[in-house]
C-alpha cells in the first residue's frame, strides 16, 4: 500500500538518458487510490480538530471560565500564525510526508498528554501543541494536492497539473474537511457523557495517531525537480519570506489572498454576533443558533461541491464574487425579521463560502511553483487564522457597544466592500490587456540568490 520513500523527492534521471530529456518527460502520477485516500485523511483530521477543540473547551470550562474557553481557542490558532513561515520551509525543503506525520504524531502525543493534567494553565500551555501541529497540517495538506492529481500531460505543459482534476480535488477535500469538522464535535458530546473530557482527549489521540498511519501510507506524486542549486545559498530570513515574496510578485494571487483575508475578519465578527442575534434578537434561543449554523455549513458543503466544476479561468473571479455573496449574505441576515429569513440569507452566504474556498485554494494550487507551494500555503492558513482571531476579538469590543443586529450589517457591508474593491482592481488589472486566468510574466519568486 506504501511506496518507497525516495518517491516523496525529486525524481532522478533514467540511466542512458540525458538529464535535460529526462526533465521533459511527464513524471508518473499517483495511484488512483491516493485521492480517495486522501479524503478520508482529510475527514479523519478535521474530526480530529472538531473533537479537540470541543474537548478542550469543556476541559477550562470550569466554573464558568469563559475567558479560558476564548483562550483556548487563541491558544490554538496563535502558533498557525506565528510560525507560519518556519512551517512553510520545513514543508518546501524536507520530503511532504515525513514532515506531516511529525506533525499528526505531536498533536497524539499533546492529546495524550492532556489526559492526565488539569487546571487551566497547564492545559493551555499544552494546548498549544495542537496549533504547533496544525501550523504544519493546515498548510501542508493543501500544497500537496497537485501531487495527488498528477501532472497534466506531455504536450507542451509538463509541469502544469491536470485543471478539471486539480479543481475537483480540493472541492472533494474541502467537503471531507467539513463533514470530519461537523462529526467531531458530535463525537466530542458523546464521548465527554460517557467518560469525561479525559476520554474525548484520548479519542483525540486515537483519531490523530491513525491520521499519522494514513499519511504513512499516502503516495504522492514525485516532486518536479529544483530549477538551481543558487536556491541553497539563500539567506534564512529570505528562505522564511519566499511565500510572501511570491504572493508579492504575482499580483493576482496576492489580491485574493489579501481579499479573502479581509473578509475572513469580518465573517468571523458574525460568528460572535449571530449568537446572541438568535437567541436575543429574534427571540429563537439555542435553537435558533443551531439553525443558523446549520445553514451555513450545509450551505458551504453544497457549495464546495459546486465548486469542483469552475474552470481554471473562472477561479479569481469565483473567489471575488463569493467574497461579495458571503458579505451580502450576513448583511441580509441582518435585516430579518424571522428565523427563516435569516437562515436562507446564511445559505446564500454559505454556498459563496463553499466555492470561494475551493476556488481560492485551486488558484493558488495553479500559481504557486512546487518549490515555495508549501510557503505559499503557510501564508494563506496565517491570514485565515489571523483574521478569524481579529473578528472575533473586534465582535467581542462592538458587542458592548452595539447591538447584533448592527455587527452584523457592519460585518456584512465590510465583506462586500472588500469584495467589490478586490473586483475593481482585478477588473482595471486585466483590462490593461492581461488575460483573466493567464499566468502573469513573471509569477516566479524573486531571484534565489
Amino acid at each position: 500500500m506504501t511506496r518507497p520513500p525516495a518517491s516523496d523527492g525529486p525524481p532522478a534521471a533514467v540511466p542512458g538518458t540525458h538529464p535535460a530529456a529526462a526533465v521533459q518527460d511527464t513524471p508518473p502520477g499517483p495511484p488512483g487510490y491516493a485521492l480517495g485516500l486522501a479524503i478520508g485523511l482529510q475527514a479523519v483530521i478535521s474530526a480530529g480538530d472538531g473533537l479537540a477543540l470541543v474537548a478542550l473547551a469543556s476541559r477550562v470550562y470550569q466554573g464558568s471560565h469563559a475567558w479560558a474557553v476564548a483562550a483556548v481557542f487563541l491558544a490554538v490558532t496563535i502558533p498557525i500564525t506565528a510560525l507560519a513561515p518556519l512551517a512553510g520551509l520545513l514543508l518546501d525543503r524536507l520530503p511532504a510526508r515525513p514532515v506531516l506525520i511529525g506533525a499528526a504524531v505531536v498533536q497524539a502525543v499533546t492529546a495524550l498528554v492532556l489526559t492526565q493534567v488539569s487546571g487551566i494553565g497547564p492545559v493551555l500551555a499544552l494546548a498549544t501543541g495542537f496549533g504547533v501541529g496544525a501550523a504544519v497540517l493546515q498548510p501542508g495538506l493543501g500544497a500537496i494536492v497537485p501531487r495527488l492529481v498528477g501532472p497534466a500531460g506531455r504536450e507542451g505543459q509538463p509541469d502544469r497539473m491536470s485543471r478539471i482534476g486539480l479543481t475537483r480535488a480540493n472541492s472533494y477535500l474541502q467537503a471531507a474537511t467539513w463533514g470530519g469538522f461537523t462529526a467531531g464535535p458530535l463525537l466530542a458530546g458523546v464521548l465527554t457523557a460517557a467518560g469525561g473530557t479525559g476520554l474525548a482527549l484520548a479519542g483525540v489521540a486515537v483519531i490523530y495517531a491513525l491520521g499519522a498511519a494514513g499519511l504513512w501510507a499516502l503516495p504522492l506524486a514525485p516532486r518536479p525537480p529544483e530549477p538551481a542549486a543558487g536556491a541553497r545559498r539563500e539567506g534564512l530570513a529570505a528562505q522564511l519570506g519566499a511565500g510572501l515574496r511570491f504572493l508579492r510578485s504575482d499580483a493576482d494571487a496576492g489580491l485574493l489572498v489579501l481579499v479573502v483575508g479581509v473578509m475572513v475578519v469580518f465573517a468571523n465578527m458574525a460568528v460572535v454576533a449571530e449568537v446572541a442575534f438568535a437567541e436575543s434578537v429574534l427571540g429563537a434561543g439555542p435553537t435558533g443558533y443551531s439553525v443558523l449554523v446549520a445553514a451555513w455549513t450545509a450551505a458551504m458543503l453544497a457549495g464546495t461541491l459546486a465548486g469542483g466544476r469552475l474552470p481554471e479561468h473562472r477561479l479569481a473571479v469565483t473567489t471575488l464574487a463569493g467574497t461579495i455573496a458571503m458579505g451580502a449574505g450576513i448583511a441580509l441576515a441582518g435585516t430579518a425579521a424571522q428565523l427563516w429569513q435569516a437562515a436562507a440569507a446564511y445559505a446564500l452566504g454559505g454556498v459563496a463560502n463553499g466555492m470561494e474556498v475551493v476556488a481560492t485554494r485551486s488558484f493558488l494550487n495553479h500559481r504557486a511553483p512546487e518549490r515555495v507551494a508549501g510557503r505559499v500555503f503557510a501564508v494563506y492558513s496565517a491570514v485565515l487564522f489571523g483574521g478569524a482571531s481579529a473578528g472575533m476579538a473586534a465582535a467581542g469590543g462592538l458587542l458592548s457597544s452595539l447591538n447584533p443586529r448592527e455587527v452584523l450589517f457592519l460585518a456584512g457591508g465590510g465583506g462586500l466592500a472588500a469584495g467589490a474593491v478586490g473586483s475593481l482592481i482585478y477588473a482595471r488589472r486585466h483590462r490593461r490587456g492581461q488575460p483573466a486566468g493567464a499566468r502573469p510574466a513573471s509569477p516566479q519568486p524573486p531571484p534565489q540568490r
